[in-house]
C-alpha cells in the first residue's frame, strides 16, 4: 500500500504540472523495477497514467489501435523511450536530433501533432530534407488543416517546387473567407524565389479563376512588377481601377514606385487619388509624407492636419504636424499639437516633453522650457533632457553655471561620461574659451583610450590651439580604430588644406572622406576649400556651393563668399555674407573673412 501510494502521489504531481517527461520516467521506472512489489491491478494502472500522460499532451491520440486491444501498444517501451529522447533533445536544443525523432514517431504512429512537431522545429534548423518530408506527412494526416496546407506550401515553395506547391494553394484558395487574404499573401510567399518569371506564371493561373477579385488581380501586378513585365502590370492595374477603384493598396503601392523614379509624379499621381476619394487616410499619409521629404512642408502640415481630424488618427501624426510647425517657426501650432499629441498616449512621452522645452526656449519661456524637461527623469533621454537644461542656463545665466550644472550629473555608461565630458568642452569652445576645452580633454585623455569620437574632439580642440602634430596623432588615431570614420580623413585633410601645405596629401584624405560620406556639406566644402587652394575656382565653386546648397552654415557661407569674391564677384559675395550674418552675427570665420576682404 505504501509504495502505491508513494508512486501515485508523485505521479499526480508531476502530471498535474503538466512535466511529461519526469512523468514518463517514473512510470516507466516503476512498470521496470517494482513488479515484485506490486499487485497486477496496480501496474495496469500505471499503465494508464503512462497513456494519460502521452494523451494530455496529445501524444500517440491517432496513434493506430493494436487489433488485441492491449494496452501495452501504447505504452510501448521503445516507443516511450523515443518519445523522452525527443522531448529531452528538444529541451536541451539538440532540434535537429529533435526533430530526426518526432519525424519517426510520426511515422510510427500516424500522428499529425507529431509530424507538426517535427515540422515547426525545422524552422530553426532550416533542415530542408526533414520539413519538406515531415510537413507532407503532416498535412496527409490532417487534410482539413489550413496550417498544415500554409506550412507544406511554404516549404515547397522555399525548395523551388512551384509545380508541387499549385495543387496545395489552389486548395488554399477555394474558401471565399480567406480567398482575398491569401492573394495578399502570395506577394511575401514568392518573394525570395529568384525566377520571377515562373512566379509571375503561377500567380497568374492562380488568379484566372477569379476575374473579379481585386486581390488577385493586385497579386499578378505585383509580381509582373517584379518581373519588370510593365505591360502587365498596368493592365492589372487597370482592372483593379474598374473593379474596386477606391482600394489604397495598389494606389500606395504604383506611387511608391513612382516616387522612386520621379516624386513629382507621385505627388500628382497621390494628389489626383485624393481628390476623388478624399477619405483615404493611407494614402493621405503617404503623400504627407512625400510632401515632408520634397521639403513642401506648408503642404505637408496641411495634410497632417487632415488626418489628425480623421478616426485613425494617433499620437505620431499630431506629432508630424508638431515638427512641421517647428520647421515653419509657427511654435504656437507646434506647441498645440504636440500637447494634443500627450493626450494619445505616444510610443515616447519624453521626446515631446523635450520638444515641448525647445518651443518653450524659442519663445524665451526658459521657466516653461526646464518644467517640461525636469519631467524626465530617466531613461534614454534623461542626458539629453540635462544638456538642454545647461544650454538654457548657459544663455540665460552663464556658462560657469551651466558648466557647474553638468558637474552635478552622474553619468550612468561610457558612453554617457563622453557625451558630458563632449558638452562641456562645447560650451568652453562656443565661448572662445579654447585652452579651458582643451585641458577638460586632455584631463579625460586616459580614460578614453578607444573612442575615435573622443579623439575627433580632442584633435579639432588641438587644432584650434595650433598643436598641429597632436591633432594629426589624434586624428590617425582615431582613424586606426575606425577605418570608415568620414569626418577625421575630413578634419586632416582640411587642415592641411586651410594652412596651404600638403595639398596632394589633403586631397587623398578628403577623397577618402567623399567616397564614405558623399553628401556631407563639410566634406564638400572641404573639397571646394582645397581646389581654392589650389587655384582651380570654378571647381572650387562647385563643390561649395553644393555644399551651400545642403546646408547654409556659416563657415561654408565665409568660403563661398571668398571664392566668388575671388571671381570678382563681390556682389553676390557680400549678398551671402550679409545674409549669413544676420543668423550668425557671432561667428568668428565670417567674422573675419569679411573684415579680411572690404
Amino acid at each position: 500500500m505504501n509504495h502505491r501510494l508513494y508512486i501515485l502521489k508523485i505521479l499526480f504531481w508531476f502530471i498535474n504540472r503538466r512535466i511529461i517527461v519526469i512523468g514518463l520516467i517514473i512510470s516507466q521506472i516503476s512498470l521496470k523495477y517494482c513488479r515484485n512489489q506490486i499487485s497486477g491491478n496496480f501496474m495496469h494502472l500505471l499503465r494508464i497514467f503512462s497513456l494519460f500522460t502521452l494523451l494530455s499532451f496529445g501524444v500517440l491520440a491517432n496513434a493506430k489501435p493494436d487489433p488485441s486491444g492491449s494496452i501495452d501498444n501504447y505504452t510501448n517501451p521503445d516507443l516511450v523511450f523515443k518519445l523522452l529522447l525527443a522531448e529531452i533533445a528538444s529541451q536541451r536544443g539538440e532540434l535537429n536530433l529533435a526533430s530526426e525523432l518526432f519525424l519517426d514517431l510520426a511515422k510510427q504512429t500516424d500522428n499529425a501533432l507529431l509530424a507538426e512537431r517535427a515540422t515547426r522545429l525545422t524552422s530553426y534548423t532550416r533542415n530542408g530534407v526533414i520539413a519538406l518530408e515531415a510537413s507532407k506527412i503532416w498535412n496527409e494526416l490532417n487534410k482539413d488543416s489550413i496550417d498544415a496546407q500554409q506550412v507544406l506550401s511554404e516549404i515547397l515553395i522555399a525548395n523551388n517546387k512551384l509545380n508541387e506547391a499549385k495543387p496545395i494553394l489552389q486548395k488554399l484558395l477555394l474558401k471565399e473567407k480567406t480567398r482575398a487574404g491569401g492573394f495578399l499573401y502570395l506577394n511575401s510567399l514568392f518573394s525570395r524565389v529568384s525566377d520571377k518569371k515562373a512566379v509571375l506564371a503561377l500567380v497568374a493561373d492562380l488568379a484566372q479563376p477569379y476575374p473579379k477579385l481585386a486581390e488577385a488581380h493586385f497579386a499578378v501586378a505585383h509580381a509582373a512588377w517584379l518581373n519588370k513585365d510593365q505591360k502587365t502590370y498596368e493592365k492589372e492595374l487597370a482592372s483593379i481601377n474598374q473593379i474596386k477603384p477606391d482600394w489604397e493598396m495598389p494606389i500606395l503601392f504604383k506611387g511608391q514606385i513612382l516616387a522612386q523614379e520621379n516624386p513629382e509624379r507621385a505627388l500628382a499621381f497621390f494628389s489626383d487619388f485624393l481628390n476623388k476619394y478624399p477619405k483615404s487616410s493611407e494614402v493621405r499619409l503617404e503623400y504627407a509624407k512625400l510632401l515632408t521629404n520634397g521639403r513642401k512642408f506648408n503642404e505637408a502640415k496641411t495634410e497632417f492636419i487632415k488626418l489628425v481630424n480623421t478616426a485613425n488618427s494617433s499620437a505620431e501624426i499630431t506629432v508630424a504636424v508638431g515638427l512641421l510647425s517647428i520647421e515653419l517657426e509657427d511654435y504656437d501650432l507646434a506647441e498645440k499639437y504636440f500637447l494634443q499629441s500627450l493626450k494619445r498616449n505616444p510610443k515616447d512621452k519624453d521626446q515631446i516633453f523635450v520638444y515641448l522645452a525647445k518651443i518653450a526656449d524659442k519663445k524665451n519661456q526658459s521657466e516653461a522650457a526646464i518644467t517640461w524637461l525636469n519631467k524626465i527623469n530617466n531613461g534614454p533621454r534623461f542626458i539629453e533632457s540635462k544638456l538642454i537644461t545647461a544650454e538654457i542656463i548657459a544663455k540665460k545665466e552663464s556658462v560657469d553655471k551651466a558648466l557647474r550644472f553638468l558637474d552635478k550629473l552622474n553619468a550612468n555608461s561610457p558612453d554617457e561620461k563622453l557625451t558630458l565630458i563632449q558638452s562641456k568642452a562645447s560650451f568652453l569652445t562656443r565661448a572662445n574659451r579654447h585652452q579651458e576645452a582643451f585641458q577638460i580633454m586632455q584631463n579625460e585623455a586616459s580614460n578614453f583610450p578607444h573612442s575615435p569620437e573622443f579623439k575627433f574632439d580632442y584633435a579639432l580642440l588641438a587644432d584650434k590651439l595650433n598643436k598641429y602634430d597632436l591633432m594629426e596623432k589624434l586624428l590617425r588615431e582615431a582613424i586606426k580604430i575606425k577605418p570608415d570614420y568620414a569626418v577625421a580623413y575630413n578634419a586632416l585633410g582640411y587642415s592641411y588644406a586651410d594652412r596651404n601645405i600638403n595639398l596632394e596629401d589633403a586631397k587623398k584624405y578628403i577623397e577618402v572622406a567623399l567616397s564614405i560620406s558623399p553628401n556631407n556639406h563639410y566634406i564638400l566644402d572641404s573639397m571646394g576649400w582645397l581646389y581654392y587652394r589650389l587655384g582651380k575656382l570654378d571647381s572650387a565653386l562647385s563643390f561649395i556651393q553644393k555644399a551651400y546648397d545642403v546646408q547654409p552654415d556659416p563657415e561654408i557661407a565665409a568660403h563661398l563668399g571668398e571664392i566668388l569674391w575671388a571671381q570678382g564677384r563681390k556682389k553676390e559675395a557680400n549678398d551671402i555674407w550679409d545674409l549669413s550674418l544676420q543668423s550668425f552675427p557671432d561667428n568668428e570665420i565670417l567674422k573675419e573673412t569679411f573684415k579680411r576682404l572690404h
